[in-house]
């Protein structure tokens, strides 16, 4: 399921926009060697938060309701299908998370074993945050394309700039200021377990319509 899934991404070419944007945004990001890596792991992780939203919805989306049909059918259960998504959009992440956290070991100052586990922490809690925004706003939930667009801004929006959403922006924050690793661990278990609240709930939506 999740090769399919990588094989369904991969065909539609809808990983493209994200993935030069994103591209182009650590390019002006990490351009400077002399700047501290930890507070640019705090923008680049919000950025992939959005490019893994987009992903989710671009995967689920590439699919038509006959098409998603079949495939549940031939998976045997509509969680086999959503954990075989969610792999798969995790799998993308995990590439594109490589790619600043390398960039700032190799080109600025600074850089410490403490410095890159805080990377990997917020680059993973980001991209789970993004995956559960993307889950409910694509075609699973949200039949129309204004509809998902409209609610995933909305949530993204919350998730990135809201304080008292105890997930993303908190962290971000930390990253950014003086904060301690604490919020970049909390960060990581709420990004989990937004993503497995929103796996779970948009499954027993789906269920519950069919």
């Amino acid at each position: 399921m999740i090769r399919y899934q990588l094989a369904l991404l991969a065909h539609s070419q809808r990983w493209l926009p994200p993935l030069l944007a994103y591209v182009i945004m650590l390019g002006v990001l990490y351009s400077d060697p002399g700047s501290e890596a930890r507070p640019l792991f705090g923008v680049s992780a919000g950025a992939l938060t959005v490019v893994a939203c987009w992903l989710a919805i671009a995967l689920i989306d590439a699919e038509d309701p006959t098409q998603r049909l079949i495939t549940r059918v031939h998976a045997g259960g509509l969680s086999t299908v959503i954990t075989g998504i969610v792999a798969a959009i995790g799998l993308c992440c995990a590439v594109l998370m490589v790619v600043p956290l390398l960039w700032a070991a190799l080109v600025h100052t600074g850089f410490t074993a403490a410095v890159l586990v805080d990377g990997v922490l917020a680059h993973s809690a980001c991209a789970a945050a993004g995956v559960a925004i993307g889950l409910p706003c694509s075609r699973l939930v949200l039949p129309r394309i204004g509809y998902t667009v409209l609610t995933a801004l909305a949530a993204l929006g919350v998730v990135l700039l809201t304080r008292w959403v105890p997930v993303v922006n908190p962290m971000l924050r930390a990253l950014l200021g003086t904060g301690s690793r604490s919020a970049v661990v909390l960060g990581l278990l709420g990004g989990v377990a937004l993503l497995a609240l929103s796996a779970a709930g948009t499954g027993w939506w789906v269920r519950r319509r069919g």
